[in-house]
């Protein structure tokens, strides 16, 4: 595992913390399940349609609770063109020339061709909130709401997540000096340009605020045998999201299923291990005949695991570290890229190709946890990383409040 050295040292300082606590506890209160609000990445593309994440939680809240979470992400991507032809015969030729030579092979002015035009610049900050709601012992209904606007991500509003912190820790850290070319095209800017295959076009600049939807959820929390002898549960979730930006109104339809095991080290520590599994149908229904095409997969997979440790202070708050990794099926078909023609900008020479690229790539990042845990009140912060760099921000940080209503 690429981040394991941060894993151990986020383990040992949370062991050495725990250990230091006194308590006079005899059993293991446990919280319900593990403390994560939304983890899903800021992609200039996601944010415009439903995606499901894990819920690990063991039952329905008691009470009506309320999330309310914000999330900040720099995504980046050099100006592209890519041509995609239609007649077969050429799509057989472009296969046999490799990726980064086809733009000097073909004259893209002579043939038979889609187009898509795409650029990423900016900081997008998300705002989301999401309402449980207990129906009866063994299910919940969600209901939440997800929000963005754009900006160009300048200190002291934002700070991981500025373009001077990232080149700056590309510099000095890993990386090397400017591995994407964003200096080229001048730091701080904010503009999101994506022209699609049908010629309908998406434009999002600097201080724009959009509502991309609303999202449900019902999910049922079957009673095993297994619940309370070996802390073992498993939930089932089934979504729908509603998509209401003027570039997607439609309707996205998807089932979910989670399981979540306990294992006690002691009375005062434990951990807790997540798995989710997934599928969702992305614009099963739409509202208008011009909605951007945001990917040739009509169904988005996902797989979601998740470990964190707890302990328990002798003044009842449960302290929680965790690490997720999440992996997203890729947006368009993979087979397309063998005979798209990429064209790259005059003044980019450093992977130029990756925003065409990588929608064509599995999608995944990790994400390191923090939580506390009073009572019904959970706080927590997170700071994700997408390792591989495939069009999600280069880093995302986010916080998040959770409480039950009286």
């Amino acid at each position: 595992m690429k981040n394991k050295p941060l894993f151990v040292f986020v383990f040992c300082v949370s062991f050495t913390i725990s250990y230091s606590q006194q308590s006079d506890s005899t059993y293991i209160n446990y919280k319900n399940g593990i403390s994560k609000p939304s983890l899903l990445a800021t992609h200039p593309f996601g944010i415009f349609f439903t995606r499901i994440q894990g819920n690990f939680k063991t039952r329905p809240n008691k009470k009506t609770t309320i999330n309310l979470s914000i999330e900040s992400g720099n995504v980046w991507s050099a100006p592209i063109t890519a041509y995609i032809p239609n007649d077969e015969a050429l799509r057989e030729q472009v296969r046999q020339v490799p990726w980064h030579g086809t733009e000097f092979a073909f004259n893209v002015d002579e043939i038979d061709a889609k187009r898509i035009n795409l650029s990423v610049d900016g900081v997008l900050k998300g705002f989301r909130a999401n309402l449980a709601y207990k129906i009866n012992a063994q299910s919940e209904f969600n209901f939440g709401i997800r929000t963005f606007m754009l900006t160009k991500g300048k200190a002291p509003f934002t700070l991981l997540t500025g373009d001077q912190f990232i080149e700056g820790f590309h510099d000095n850290i890993a990386g090397g000096n400017d591995p994407f070319a964003r200096r080229l095209f001048g730091l701080d800017k904010a503009k999101i340009f994506y022209t699609d295959r049908n010629n309908n076009t998406l434009e999002i600049n600097n201080g724009d605020f959009f509502i991309g939807g609303f999202e449900t959820s019902y999910y049922y929390y079957p009673e095993l045998s297994i619940n309370s002898f070996k802390n073992f549960y498993i939930n089932f979730g089934a979504h729908l999201g509603i998509n209401l930006s003027k570039y997607n109104a439609s309707l996205d339809f998807g089932i979910s299923t989670n399981i979540i095991k306990t294992y006690a080290l002691n009375d005062l520590k434990y951990f807790q291990f997540g798995l989710s599994i997934g599928v969702i149908r992305k614009n099963g229904i739409e509202f208008k005949t011009n909605n951007i095409d945001f990917g040739t997969n009509k169904y988005l997979g996902y797989l979601e695991n998740i470990i964190e440790y707890n302990f328990i202070s002798k003044r009842k708050t449960t302290h929680s570290f965790g690490i997720d990794f999440y992996l997203q099926t890729s947006l368009n078909k993979k087979d397309e890229f063998e005979y798209i023609i990429p064209i790259r900008n005059g003044v980019s020479e450093k992977a130029w190709i990756t925003g065409i690229s990588n929608l064509y790539k599995n999608n995944n990042y990790w994400t390191f946890l923090y939580s506390f845990t009073r009572k019904t009140v959970t706080t927590t912060f997170y700071l994700q990383q997408d390792l591989n760099v495939n069009n999600n921000p280069d880093i995302q940080t986010g916080a998040s409040i959770t409480f039950g209503l009286k």
